[in-house]
């Protein structure tokens, strides 16, 4: 599912990218933003607690979660991969 929109906890990023739910309690995105990227990986570096976590498509939500953490993230050439669990 391609997303354009991520809320993290009180702030909104215009962000694009895609989104992979693989478990109940855990979801993989794929995006390009830098900015984005630095604020997740200052999380996963804190291993720091997402209180609340959206990802929408024009408004649609497409993935909401509460209490969740960045488990994994990585840079492939331009892109980053993150997993939340």
């Amino acid at each position: 599912m391609i997303f354009d929109k991520v809320e993290l906890d009180e702030v909104t990023y215009e962000v694009t990218g895609q989104l992979r739910i693989k478990e109940d309690d855990e979801v993989k995105v794929i995006f390009e933003d830098l900015m984005f990227g630095n604020t997740l990986k200052d999380l996963n570096s804190r291993e720091e607690t997402i209180d609340h976590l959206t990802l929408k498509s024009s408004e649609e939500t497409r993935y909401n979660a509460e209490k969740v953490k960045v488990s994994h993230l990585t840079i492939d050439g331009k892109f980053y991969h993150a997993t939340f669990k």
